[in-house]
């Protein structure tokens, strides 16, 4: 029996919306308050890949004191690098093991992409904080470039 809703204990934070990239490119998720959630988890996908490029994208986590100045998480295992087409890769991280002093966290991933011909490069990602310490975790959804408020349960 279940006793809750999935979004009652998930929040999903600002996505890498869809998009093609052309050239070289810096993207971050958007933030999760890992004063609120025990654990956040990554994803981030590259897609179709045309253009005959060579294309990398390293992931690497990010933690803050106030969600504005960001650095690499110095308990991150290490940056993760994807480089084929129609992959993807997940970062997770737990509140316990972010730097003392640190409250959100977010995955940053640099897309680089060199030669080819009109190369472009599909890419997306999610944010979603998990196991909330204070039900719904939904209501701390990042709405202002999500609609994530349009979350619908069956």
């Amino acid at each position: 029996m279940y006793t809750e809703q999935m979004t009652q204990a998930l929040s999903l934070g600002t996505p890498i919306a869809p998009q093609q990239l052309t050239a070289t490119t810096t993207l971050n998720t958007g933030k999760i308050d890992m004063q609120l959630f025990r654990r956040a988890l990554f994803t981030f996908q590259l897609g179709a890949i045309t253009g005959s490029p060579t294309v990398s994208a390293a992931a690497t986590l990010q933690t803050s004191p106030d969600g504005t100045t960001w650095a690499n998480e110095a308990n991150d295992a290490g940056s993760i690098t994807i480089s084929a087409q129609n992959t993807g890769l997940s970062k997770e991280i737990r509140a316990g093991s972010v730097t003392a002093g640190k409250r959100y966290a977010r995955l940053q991933i640099v897309v680089t992409i060199t030669g080819g011909t009109s190369p472009t490069v599909q890419v997306s990602g999610m944010a979603i904080g998990g196991e909330c310490n204070h039900k719904p975790g939904s209501l701390q959804n990042d709405t202002t470039t999500w609609p994530a408020a349009n979350q619908n349960v069956s």
